[in-house]
């Protein structure tokens, strides 16, 4: 029996891989899904209630927001800070000696805010790469160093006491391996509002569940204008192919030369009795030189602890605990540096994802991209 042909395969169902599909699908085109899982970095615990990947969305998601039951809202008020020590809350006396610097960088993040949705609609029918070349502001801090960034704009001190720790918790990266981009998107939750939430899976893809594999691809091969993919030894023929995987596998394919630096992380999801410390506050900061990165409360008993490489000592925060969950992430994102990757690579192959620039929505949106770019064709 000869292999099955189809107009577009899909490698890969995380949420760039779904928003394609997706778009596919509403305009009537002939796809295929080949994936190991469905949601990707979308990872939930067993029962789905917990979110151990992406943790919160912010309430300008506009296209992810179609698929997420918003949960709690994540307040500035809810963070507690911990240097060495010590610990401190948000709100209290000593903000003050920073309020300037604060006042600085929220007129910056307004600034990037504007920025970053012209990039979201226009990212739809250009480029990721592109779009952001074409805006000057935003091309500049792209390839720009945090550290020089900061020292421009004299926001050092605040940055030391209280943002290398919330960037810490979200990028797992010090301050020093970061763009300036990454720097101040990062920092978009001071000025919008940011929720936990609930991935709807079944509801997003519902219409297109018969054309989802699960699977592995294993080779890809371009020959007499199609594309010969291999799964689970089992061939498939595409006329365009969707690279919607981590960056580190589908570079290869691409023919990708430079990737910026992959980051990754560790997860435990803990029941326990937390120490004083950790009842203070629902969300706990650490500065980036510590194995600790973060600590949330789930306010059902549970908590999420996040680390960089050493097994934590948990009775330093907990006076019992049990893990019921552990993950590794490597990597958990390509964020670090200033390389900008085309996405059309030529011959009818997309390649999609946060390897640019991380976050739900914006991988969300080069999904919407090569659909676009697809359809054009057709």
């Amino acid at each position: 029996m000869s292999a099955k042909k189809y107009e577009t395969v899909i490698i890969g169902a995380g949420i760039s891989g779904l928003a394609c599909a997706e778009h596919l699908n509403k305009n009537g085109e002939d796809f295929l899904i080949i994936s190991k899982d469905i949601g990707g970095r979308i990872l939930t615990s067993e029962d789905g209630n917990v979110n151990y990947g992406a943790f919160f969305v912010c309430s300008d998601y506009h296209n992810v927001l179609k698929y997420v039951t918003l949960k709690s809202r994540i307040r500035l008020r809810d963070f507690c800070f911990h240097e060495k020590n010590y610990n401190y809350a948000l709100f209290e006396p000593k903000i003050l000696l920073y309020a300037s610097q604060f006042l600085k960088i929220k007129k910056i993040l307004n600034k990037f805010r504007k920025k970053l949705r012209i990039l979201r609609k226009n990212s739809a029918f250009i480029s990721q790469k592109q779009a952001i070349e074409n805006d000057s502001f935003l091309y500049e801090i792209y390839m720009q160093k945090a550290p020089n960034f900061i020292n421009n704009y004299n926001l050092k001190t605040g940055t030391d006491v209280y943002l290398s720790k919330a960037l810490y918790s979200t990028t797992f990266s010090t301050i020093h391996e970061m763009n300036a981009f990454s720097f101040v998107q990062f920092l978009i939750p001071l000025i919008t509002p940011i929720y936990t939430f609930k991935f709807e899976k079944n509801r997003m893809i519902q219409p297109f569940y018969d054309k989802i594999i699960i699977g592995e691809a294993t080779d890809i091969q371009y020959k007499n204008r199609q594309y010969k993919i291999k799964y689970n030894n089992t061939l498939v023929y595409a006329n365009n192919i969707v690279l919607a995987t981590q960056i580190e596998w589908s570079k290869h394919f691409a023919d990708v030369k430079r990737i910026n630096k992959p980051i990754d992380t560790n997860m435990l999801h803990i029941m326990g009795r937390p120490r004083d410390t950790i009842q203070r506050k629902k969300y706990h900061l650490f500065q980036p030189k510590n194995n600790i990165q973060s600590i949330a409360d789930l306010m059902d008993g549970t908590y999420l602890l996040y680390y960089k490489k050493q097994h934590p000592n948990l009775s330093k925060f907990f006076i019992s605990s049990k893990i019921l969950s552990y993950k590794h992430w490597n990597p958990a994102g390509t964020i670090n540096g200033h390389n900008l990757i085309e996405a059309n690579r030529g011959k009818n192959m997309y390649l999609i994802g946060d390897y640019n620039i991380a976050g739900l929505e914006e991988a969300y949106i080069t999904g919407i991209y090569s659909a676009n770019q697809i359809i054009q064709k057709q």
